[in-house]
């Protein structure tokens, strides 16, 4: 006991030495052992007690200051913490939105998304970041062009880039290729030692460069490309429906650097089993990253193995929304991770995508206003001249999928999460 106490001790004097000067000798008084516990366990509370004030009084700062017009100064003082509460966070976004900086913006909403997850405004929040983040994927992008002509970009040899996979079967099947490079995005960020590139700054470079599909898998252009994604490797792809309801996954990744290919795994079999074809390919993928199952702790392997759908309905509605919301047609984009949900409520990529995607093309003075609605814990729907229609989201099932011109299935559930959308 003594030991630890003097060890503790000796932690919080890091924030007053009057701990150990005026503190710990009434530890060692004539107090009995009862009365020395109770005050050990007082002092160890009064020390959250005492953060936590703190952290109470820099929030109530910092809203003081963006009412006041200090954006930079909010900036400041948040910026001088380890960490932010749900306000802060809001507030810090909301302020550098104000200050014309959405890179900081985004990292500061993706925090508050993430402390305060299934509420109004982070809903909200979730659908102003997915028009911010395009918007800076397309700087970046461009950024990116103009550096590569003067210096050349620098390349992250850890870094992995995945492009949409070319579909050389029927042209029905197209949207796969985005659907397909989304889940094998998704497994090899479950590895975190590779820093995967986001697909919708795949789509961006795509948009910039004005190339289709077929030119980014191209595997001969496929390594410049990685290097103005910043790649040190870069895998492409390809897929075939063959005859009797068969398929083929092949892909190659190489090294964006010299073009050298380091390897080039191919699978096949029914489309009803496309999920397990999704796997194997992906674990081959890794293979070739230097990353083999056998190689992944537990956490990780089975993260990697957990499948996103059995549903090829759902995966092809999934995969149309993808390509929907990189056109900018948010409409037809909700109405496609709609029909994900309800052909497999599991599928939490398309749940999360349907919560995600926005209903209009908000401007950024639109995302400030609905900021602040959130920060007054209205949760205001900003934008849209249409009513809004509640659809409910399953987390284990779906209880009344209400979207017009969509058929309508209940289905049973054990509890929903409810998110606003607005149609035309």
């Amino acid at each position: 006991m003594a030991g630890w106490t003097r060890s503790r001790f000796d932690m919080l004097a890091s924030n007053g030495k009057w701990i150990k000067t005026s503190v710990f000798p009434l530890l060692t008084s004539s107090l009995s052992r009862g009365a020395r516990i109770l005050f050990v366990l007082s002092l160890v509370l009064a020390v959250p007690l005492a953060a936590w004030a703190a952290d109470a009084v820099s929030e109530t700062e910092a809203i003081a200051l963006y009412q006041n017009g200090d954006y930079a100064k909010v900036v400041e003082l948040l910026n001088a913490k380890p960490g932010h509460s749900v306000q802060e966070s809001l507030y810090l976004g909301l302020s550098y939105l104000r200050l014309g900086n959405k890179e900081k913006a985004i990292d500061a909403w993706k925090e508050y998304v993430k402390l305060d997850p299934g509420s109004e405004g982070a809903r909200d929040i979730s659908q102003y970041l997915t028009l911010l983040i395009r918007e800076e994927a397309k700087r970046t992008t461009k950024t990116m062009r103009k550096q590569e002509k003067i210096t050349g970009n620098i390349v992250d040899p850890d870094a992995v880039a995945v492009s949409p996979f070319r579909n050389l079967g029927k042209a029905s099947y197209d949207p796969l290729s985005k659907g397909l490079a989304e889940m094998i995005i998704t497994d090899l960020s479950q590895v975190k030692s590779l820093k995967v590139v986001e697909r919708i700054q795949i789509q961006a470079l795509l948009d910039e460069l004005k190339l289709s599909q077929s030119g980014l898998v191209d595997p001969k252009s496929a390594p410049q490309v990685g290097k103005l994604l910043g790649a040190g490797k870069i895998t492409t792809g390809s897929f075939l429906d063959l005859d009797q309801e068969k398929m083929r996954l092949d892909a190659a990744v190489a090294e964006t650097e010299n073009g050298k290919l380091i390897a080039s795994p191919g699978v096949s079999g029914n489309v009803a089993t496309f999920y397990d074809l999704e796997k194997s390919l992906v674990f081959k993928i890794l293979c070739g990253l230097g990353q083999c199952p056998e190689s992944l702790d537990s956490r990780t392997l089975q993260a990697v193995q957990a499948i996103h759908t059995k549903n090829f309905k759902a995966f092809r509605h999934y995969s149309a929304g993808l390509d929907f919301l990189d056109k900018g047609n948010y409409r037809e984009a909700a109405k496609s991770f709609f029909l994900a949900v309800e052909e497999d409520p599991e599928f939490n990529l398309a749940r999360q995508a349907l919560i995600d995607t926005p209903r209009v093309p908000f401007d950024v003075s639109a995302m400030i206003a609905g900021g602040e609605s959130a920060a007054k814990n209205q949760g205001a729907v900003v934008g849209g001249a249409s009513l809004p229609i509640v659809v409910t989201i399953p987390e284990k099932g779906v209880r009344a999928l209400m979207i017009p011109s969509i058929a309508q299935q209940p289905i049973p559930t054990t509890s929903t999460v409810h998110v606003h959308i607005s149609f035309n």
